[in-house]
């Protein structure tokens, strides 16, 4: 009778079998999670767009008008409106971090890549770390990408002691950070579902079953708020370019009284 021979398994190969297996489903786990914020991203961004095409575009022109009312009334000196750029250095702040994400995806991939693989169980590492980096540069994740960086030496072996702890230390960061990502997923569904426009279409969605088209509704508002705005643009420039005799007799009064009483505090009185 043959006997099969058997090693019994470190403490520690023992825990790395663990944590593969609570990474492996922390994974599951959060694919599912971010493909349920995927459908309801995509679902608010279809329904946004149609409430932009129906009744956005309807506030923008109302917004025009109100500008356009604004400027005749405008004084000189008045304090510019610089809100239009006041997502500029977020912007940069975003482009920035993107383009050290993609550095250090490259540096990862130079070093962990399966080609440079010295044989078959190396090769089935660096094509699971590369996995791991793949989807840690999709999320935009730099502190993972570093830690990769710096937890990996390609002169050690698989079954080597320092490598059974260095692959346990790269595990229990990855379980860390798939913890977060899985955290910051259901948050963001939760604000995502808590939003004005997911509240918007859910209005909509009850309106519907009520036989009304609510963003039609609004659309039909904005424009109503658009002539009453037109029409009091038309009225104050009228005003502004035909005044009325009096209110001309009335602004020389007031600024000969002006001028009489500058003279007098002045201590130069007119008669």
């Amino acid at each position: 009778m043959r006997y099969a021979l058997y090693r019994e398994p470190t403490p520690a190969e023992r825990e790395v079998f663990v944590r593969r297996r609570k990474l492996a489903t922390l994974q599951r786990i959060f694919a599912e999670r971010e493909l349920a914020l995927g459908d309801l991203r995509g679902q608010l961004l279809s329904f946004e767009g149609r409430y932009l095409r129906q009744v956005g575009l309807l506030y923008k022109e109302l917004d025009e008008w109100q500008r356009k009312r604004n400027e005749l009334h405008a004084r000189p000196g008045d304090t510019p409106d610089f809100s239009d750029i006041a997502d500029v250095p977020l912007a940069e702040q975003r482009a920035h971090i993107a383009q050290t994400v993609r550095a250090l995806f490259r540096e990862v991939a130079k070093r962990l890549h399966p080609d440079f693989a010295a044989d078959a169980e190396d090769e089935q590492r660096r094509t699971r770390l590369m996995a791991q980096a793949n989807d840690a540069a999709r999320r935009g994740d730099r502190l993972a990408l570093e830690r990769m960086l710096r937890g990996f030496d390609a002169v050690l072996l698989l079954n080597s002691e320092q490598a059974i702890e260095a692959e346990l230390e790269f595990l229990a960061a990855q379980i860390s950070e798939l913890h977060l990502a899985i955290t910051q997923s259901e948050k963001e569904c939760v604000d995502l579902d808590r939003s004005e426009m997911a509240e918007l279409q859910r209005a909509c969605i009850t309106a519907a079953l009520e036989g009304r088209d609510l963003l039609a509704e609004m659309a039909v508002r904005v424009k109503g708020l658009i002539g009453i705005a037109m029409r009091q643009y038309e009225l104050d420039l009228d005003k502004i370019k035909n005044p009325p005799r009096g209110a001309l007799e009335s602004s020389l009064l007031s600024a000969e009284t002006n001028i009489s009483f500058r003279f007098v505090n002045g201590k130069r009185q007119q008669r």
